[in-house]
């Protein structure tokens, strides 16, 4: 009787999360709102947590040409890195880990200003089993509108972010 009141607190919440369309969609809603007020707001550690796997690999692909390059000439990119508004010495950049370099990359003045001038409204969401599409359009103080997608993955639980407005295209 024990495990199967467990396997309920266990799997209820995951059914809910994932199994039911609507609670998805919910989810998903919430997850893309967070995620937009996370960027606005500088906070790179919480943002950082919103992406997939498959966005922190993208991620890792750019960390690694940049530790190339510091291989190669480590005060020019320190010098570019410093322009764009890090706060980092060679011997933290040389062993920057992925999480850590998307956190302060996404703390970066240049990425709140990229999405502060936006205010977004979801359109959509189509749920196609762990992957979805959010329509979204992001809207200006003048009323331009920009319509984009999102593309969310379920994994650990959670829905995270998979592609989002430009959001792998750093510095």
């Amino acid at each position: 009787m024990g495990r199967l009141i467990l396997a309920m607190l266990v799997l209820v919440p995951v059914g809910l999360a994932y199994g039911d369309d609507a609670e998805s969609d919910s989810l998903i809603r919430l997850t893309v709102n967070d995620f937009m007020l996370a960027l606005q707001a500088g906070d790179g550690p919480v943002s950082s947590e919103m992406f997939s796997n498959q966005a922190m690999d993208q991620v890792e692909v750019m960390l690694v040409s940049i530790k190339q390059s510091l291989d190669r000439d480590p005060e020019a990119v320190l010098r570019r890195l410093n322009s764009a508004g890090y706060s980092i010495e060679l011997v933290v950049a040389e062993d920057w880990e992925t999480r850590e370099y998307l956190s302060a990359t996404l703390s970066l003045p240049m990425i709140v200003a990229r999405y502060a001038l936006y205010e977004l409204e979801i359109v959509s969401v189509a749920v196609d089993g762990r992957n979805a599409v959010v329509d979204m359009i992001f809207s200006t103080a003048t009323g331009v509108e920009i319509p984009q997608q999102a593309v969310m993955t379920y994994e650990d639980g959670n829905w995270k972010v998979t592609n989002f407005m430009g959001i792998t295209a750093f510095p």
